[in-house]
């Protein structure tokens, strides 16, 4: 494999490693030591998947794929929690245990584009035009950076409304379908809020309470239904304008007219409050669906976001980043990506997470539809799939994020602040990482 020493040390130094760390590690993309004198390739792949999952992993799913690449070892790292700083600290370190295969979510892309560490994954996947086809056009979308598809989805998730339907049938409220289509409306949306609060005993909704890009994250999918986007292709703020107004003058509406209740500061994704009885809406994802499925406090469906303009959610999950080392480990890391993206590690891997299929044969397939059967309320997040709204796969979309929550959403949320002034605020931090 050959390297351009001048332009890999650029660009990898731009990822924040030393010149030394750099060097160690074009020295191990070379391919040196990555054949064992067994004749076997060693690739290692850090990941942070839940423990219940990952065993069920390790002796179920990985078993057929290693006995297929006998010339393969894959070795596994569990990191804990997904800290992307983790993965770059590694990288850094290179050496034998050096990651070629990394589980993050999309929003690192543009940053390891940027610094030379991918292969061609968009040449990969045009070569298998199967495989590309059978994988939902906006996750396409996700995985890519600049119009080149850089990662590959290995699963994927999203928020959806979980409602609890006693506090509805109290108060009179209709149950909204859960075809995003077809679905409620903002103003459906706020009169199921107020009746719930004025009939039911609690709150209508658990609104998001700070906590490191969760608001931002929520607040695209809210700006998504009324046809806005949070940053445009170059970085620059766009949730700013019209569409972004409107939304959040809805949204700080709720609170002024008390029909909701915060979450515990910083933990917007808990779902304690929704399980207490709290209040009876509340954004959140299939993630939790080991506690749902065993949930019998009260009766619960789970329905899309209300719409505006146009049915939207927000995109989760965690793609698979294959690193630039040797051709080999590449070689080895696309044949797992190939294994991966199978409907018999789909549909299994995502019944047992409760996270979602990528593709639309794993999705349809029978055993994949008769898992929805026995628990329809997960309709609510698969049927919003096709409508998912990309995280920004720039270097500084996760700063921009953490700007808007502090900018934004905490002092409108929280402090009743003027809604365009704050909007104007955090649009200013926002261009100012561009220019940074």
């Amino acid at each position: 494999m050959t390297i351009n020493r001048r332009e890999f040390l650029k660009r990898a130094t731009a990822l924040g490693l030393s010149a030394s760390s750099a060097m160690a590690l074009l020295e191990a993309c070379g391919g040196a030591t990555s054949t064992s004198s067994n004749g076997v390739t060693t690739v290692n792949l850090y990941h942070t998947i839940p423990a219940a999952t990952e065993t069920f992993w390790k002796q179920t799913l990985l078993p057929p794929f290693e006995k297929q690449n006998p010339g393969m070892k894959l070795v596994t790292y569990q990191l804990g929690v997904e800290d992307p700083k983790v993965i770059r600290t590694k990288i850094k370190a290179g050496g034998d245990t050096a990651p070629d295969m990394a589980w993050l979510d999309s929003q690192e892309t543009g940053t390891y584009v940027e610094a030379g560490l991918l292969p061609d994954v968009d040449g990969w996947l045009n070569s298998h035009p199967t495989i590309k086809q059978n994988i939902f056009p906006s996750l396409i979308t996700l995985s890519s950076y600049k119009g080149k598809v850089s990662t590959l989805p290995w699963m994927t998730n999203n928020t959806a409304m979980q409602i609890n339907l006693d506090a509805f049938k109290a108060a009179g409220v209709p149950i909204p379908s859960q075809d995003p289509t077809k679905t409620w409306t903002w103003d459906q949306f706020a009169e199921a809020c107020k009746l719930i609060s004025q009939k039911a005993g609690m709150k209508g909704f658990l609104m998001n309470n700070g906590g490191n890009g969760w608001d931002s994250w929520l607040f695209s999918a809210w700006l998504g239904t009324n046809g806005g986007t949070f940053m445009d292709a170059s970085g620059n703020p766009v949730f700013n304008n019209a569409a972004g107004a409107e939304t959040m003058t809805f949204l700080q509406s709720l609170v002024k007219n008390g029909y909701t209740a915060y979450s515990a500061p910083g933990m917007g994704y808990d779902p304690s409050g929704w399980y207490s009885g709290k209040a009876a809406i509340m954004a959140n994802g299939p993630w939790n669906f080991p506690d749902l499925s065993k949930f019998k406090t009260f009766k619960f469906t789970v329905v899309p976001y209300p719409v505006n303009k146009q049915p939207a959610t927000n995109y989760g999950g965690d793609q698979l980043f294959i690193f630039n080392n040797s051709q080999q480990k590449v070689n080895y890391s696309f044949d797992y990506a190939q294994y991966m993206l199978s409907d018999d590690f789909q549909v299994q891997f995502n019944i047992e997470s409760g996270n979602l299929p990528v593709t639309q044969s794993a999705t349809n397939n029978a055993a994949y539809q008769a898992h929805l059967k026995q628990y329809p309320f997960l309709y609510g997040w698969v049927n919003g799939v096709p409508y998912g709204v990309s995280r920004s796969s720039l270097p500084q979309g996760v700063d921009a994020g953490l700007a808007f929550g502090a900018k934004a959403w905490d002092p409108i949320i929280l402090q009743a602040a003027n809604v365009q002034q704050s909007l104007a605020n955090a649009a200013s931090a926002v261009s100012a990482l561009k220019q940074s």
